[in-house]
């Protein structure tokens, strides 16, 4: 269960004005500049918003500090905000008011009562690789008269980035029906980078080691060069050099400018083969756009027989294409390429070796380099190039399938919703002449469609293809009423409320505020409003939501029966801040 009981307005001069919220409706009314659009945000600010009030009129001079206490699952909380950002608390409710805490950490606290799975949190972060805490949620509590009427990214708040850019990885968590499997492949995931992460620093490490013992080794002048599986045959060259034996020398070797020439060589080969690769998958790429004008062009002749004659040579040339297509692959899909690349890494190394027969070192040298030769082979490292390899294909599997499982949606769970949706707007029937018109559509329903978080419209419609009589199908269905928009807009913000109520997983304040929802709405249809308001709380329970709104119209003309009621401007005050007092045309309530 959750309920904000109270909201206590403390004045520059310590006097006080409480006001008392009910479960179920709380209905504010307001004539303009009495400041209900204020008593709107100032519920979000309340709850953690960043906004600087001390720059807005309403609060200057007149708002010392606010107090709000609410319940939730059985404890009450006392919240307070001040004039001042960072000074603000946070306290159980009959406890002594503590030391004053800045805003992130009022929104960690915050965060910690409606977000209280912590594994859960864990899952949303590594499904969505965002930091996403009720804040985010917030986008589901508000709807305000901006953005009334949307239907296509309906949510409000989502006309601010840091909403919008934490939309959709909120939506494909909601609509993903394939949660364990991605639960595991992710701790799977979690597993491998760490491994991968081992692995790459003991490369790291023996590479290093046959880096550093060849460097050594050219310092000897020796016959050998570590490749990291010769280890007996340096410790057998080592001992020899330190019991003054007679080393065999290598056989006469190439000299620098010879190898130099067959390292250019092989070079210039690989860039001509990865030339002649780029080219054909640019060849393929336009292929590729060639077919799909050509699908085109196949459905007008469907229509139009007699250009068939003019396709027809294209068919032919994409064909050859296809085949010479085929054929470069054929020609480059050996190993020419990897086998070249070896032959230049090979030059390159003898070249290395080569290098310091031109070289002079002392006795103290050569006797340092045997030294760090024996100390570097002593260390426990082993190559892992093969098992590198398959961690990084078992990672990039996993992360192919995570990708694809991610993007799988609950076909049903989205199908429920639309219905939900629906059936909410179908309620206001015979109340309501704009939903009449519309139910009086064959086939009329509100699809939902997650990918622009749009709420479609849709009929039936014959079928214009004259060869299939009375066949049918679904259409989109372009309805223009404010009105109807910002009726389905509501039915849109219950309907997600519900399931996130439902599911009860998420870090949701159960609480929806609307301002001024009246204004597109004329006298015969806005007991629409609350028809669908009522039919909401048939499914949800007034103890598991809250509805706050604010509006100048009184609330028997909206159709709505409130749990508690108040109009913002009495005797005793001018409006929200009963504080405040407002010079003549100052500024206008929105």
């Amino acid at each position: 269960m959750f309920k904000i009981n109270k909201l206590i307005i403390y004045s520059m001069k310590d006097e006080t004005f409480t006001y008392k919220f009910n479960s179920g409706i709380n209905y504010f009314k307001g004539k303009n500049s009495s400041g209900k659009t204020e008593f709107y945000s100032f519920i979000d600010f309340m709850f953690g918003s960043s906004e600087d009030i001390k720059k807005k009129p309403w609060y200057a001079n007149s708002l010392k500090k606010a107090t709000m206490i609410f319940e939730f699952e059985g404890m009450q909380y006392c919240v307070s905000r001040t004039r001042e950002r960072n000074q603000n608390y946070f306290y159980y409710f009959g406890e002594d008011e503590p030391d004053e805490i800045d805003l992130r950490e009022y929104k960690d606290k915050l965060n910690a009562v409606f977000a209280q799975d912590v594994e859960l949190l864990k899952n949303i972060r590594n499904f969505t690789n965002e930091e996403l805490t009720y804040r985010a949620f917030t986008m589901f509590n508000f709807l305000g008269e901006k953005g009334q009427g949307k239907i296509h990214d309906f949510l409000d708040k989502c006309n601010d980035i840091k909403y919008a850019v934490k939309l959709n990885p909120i939506l494909n968590f909601i609509f993903n029906k394939n949660l364990e499997r991605i639960y595991e492949l992710q701790k799977e995931l979690e597993s491998l980078t760490d491994e991968l992460k081992e692995l790459e620093m003991n490369s790291a490490r023996y590479d290093f080691i046959i880096k550093q013992v060849n460097n050594n080794l050219q310092k000897l002048a020796g016959n050998l060069w570590y490749t990291g599986k010769n280890v007996e045959d340096i410790w057998r060259y080592l001992s020899e050099i330190k019991n003054m034996q007679d080393i065999k020398k290598r056989k006469k070797e190439k000299n620098i400018a010879d190898l130099q020439v067959m390292f250019n060589n092989i070079s210039e080969q690989i860039k001509v083969y990865e030339n002649s690769i780029f080219d054909a998958k640019q060849f393929e790429k336009d292929n590729q756009n060639r077919k799909v004008l050509l699908e085109k062009l196949n459905v007008l002749i469907n229509e139009n027989v007699e250009f068939k004659y003019l396709v027809e040579p294209l068919q032919s040339l994409l064909a050859d294409i296809d085949n010479t297509i085929s054929f470069s692959k054929y020609l480059i899909s050996d190993n020419t390429i990897k086998e070249l690349k070896k032959q230049r890494e090979s030059i390159k190394t003898e070249i290395q070796r080569n290098d310091s027969r031109f070289k002079c070192y002392t006795m103290e040298d050569k006797s340092k380099a045997i030294a760090l030769i024996e100390d570097y082979l002593s260390a426990e490292v082993y190559s892992c190039d093969e098992e590198l390899k398959e961690k990084k294909k078992r990672i990039r599997e996993v992360r192919e399938e995570l990708k694809i499982l991610q993007a799988a949606d609950d076909s049903k769970k989205i199908r429920e919703l639309s219905e939900y949706i629906t059936n909410l707007y179908y309620s206001a029937k015979e109340i309501s002449s704009v939903v009449d018109d519309d139910i009086n559509q064959e086939g009329f329903k509100i699809q939902y469609i997650k990918r622009g978080n749009i709420l479609q419209p849709m009929v039936t419609k014959e079928s214009e293809n004259g060869d299939i009589p009375n066949r049918k199908k679904e259409v989109n269905y372009y309805i223009g009423s404010m009105a109807r928009h910002t009726l389905i807009q509501l039915c849109g913000y219950f309907a997600f409320l519900n399931i996130l109520l439902v599911d009860n997983k998420y870090p949701l304040i159960p609480i929806l505020v609307i301002d001024h929802i009246s204004k597109p709405f004329d006298e015969k249809n806005s007991k629409a409003i609350g028809k669908v308001i009522s039919e909401a709380y048939e499914s949800i329970g007034k103890e598991n939501l809250q509805l706050f709104i604010f509006d100048d119209e009184e609330y028997e003309a909206l159709g709505i029966q409130p749990d508690h009621f108040e109009n913002l401007v009495t005797e005793g005050k001018t409006g929200f801040n009963p504080f405040f007092i407002p010079y003549k045309d100052e500024f206008e309530d929105k």
